[in-house]
This record gives structure tokens, C-alpha cells and sequence, in this order.
């Protein structure tokens, strides 16, 4: 048996576009998060550009021997009276031992201060 050839059979060529878009998207969302502040994201810090704390904030700084908070000296048993509605920037050298940190974390979180934020970057007297 002899089957019949269409001799007037037409290529149709179709070309997948999907994955070109799947990747136009994703290059525009890497894109916007990597620009990030225009867009309403906070950018990776809370300090500001020129490395002060953001408005609203309260900066505490631990060191061997005194705490500072936004510069003066004061003792451990004022953290619990600090306000609640403020940011709490802890800045903390590596040089200090874990318990002196961690006593003032405590001191913090147990007068329920939840707005807290650590940095370790060296303090400068």
C-alpha cells in the first residue's frame, strides 16, 4: 500500500518566546531590588550616608568600662528607663567580652524594648 505524500504541506515555524520574557523579568527585578531605596526598601543599614544614626534613633555605646548613650555616660540600671517608641542603636567594639553585651541586651529586652539594633564596628574614643 502506497500512502500519498502532501506535496503542498506548509512549515509552520512558531518560536517559543517565554523563556526571553522569564528572563527580561528577572533581570528587571534584580534591577529594582538592587537600586532599592527609590522604590520604598530600606537599604542594608540604618545608619545614613554619612554614618550617624537615622532620625528617632537612640545610639548606645558599650565599651569595657562605661555605656554612652548619644554620648553621655550613664549607668546600667537607666536602660530600662529608656522610651520604647525609639530605634536602639547598640554599637558594640570586639573587643568587649559577650557577657558585657549580653547584660545589656538583657537589661533591654526584659523592660521590653524590641526596636534594637547591634553593630560591631570598632568605637573610637
Amino acid at each position: 500500500m502506497r500512502f500519498r505524500q502532501n506535496k503542498h504541506k506548509r512549515s509552520i515555524s512558531f518560536i517559543d518566546t517565554s523563556p526571553v520574557v522569564n528572563v527580561v523579568f528577572l533581570l528587571l527585578i534584580f534591577f529594582l531590588l538592587s537600586i532599592g531605596v527609590p522604590y520604598g526598601l530600606k537599604s542594608g543599614s540604618m545608619a545614613g550616608a554619612s554614618g550617624t544614626p537615622a532620625t528617632g534613633s537612640m545610639t548606645l555605646i558599650v565599651m569595657p568600662d562605661k555605656i554612652l548613650i548619644d554620648g553621655k555616660p550613664v549607668s546600667e540600671q537607666v536602660l530600662p528607663g529608656l522610651p520604647h517608641n525609639r530605634d536602639i542603636l547598640i554599637l558594640v567594639s570586639r573587643d568587649i567580652p559577650y557577657f558585657k553585651v549580653s547584660s545589656v541586651l538583657d537589661a533591654l529586652r526584659t523592660s521590653g524594648h524590641t526596636r534594637l539594633s547591634l553593630s560591631t564596628r570598632p568605637v573610637k574614643d
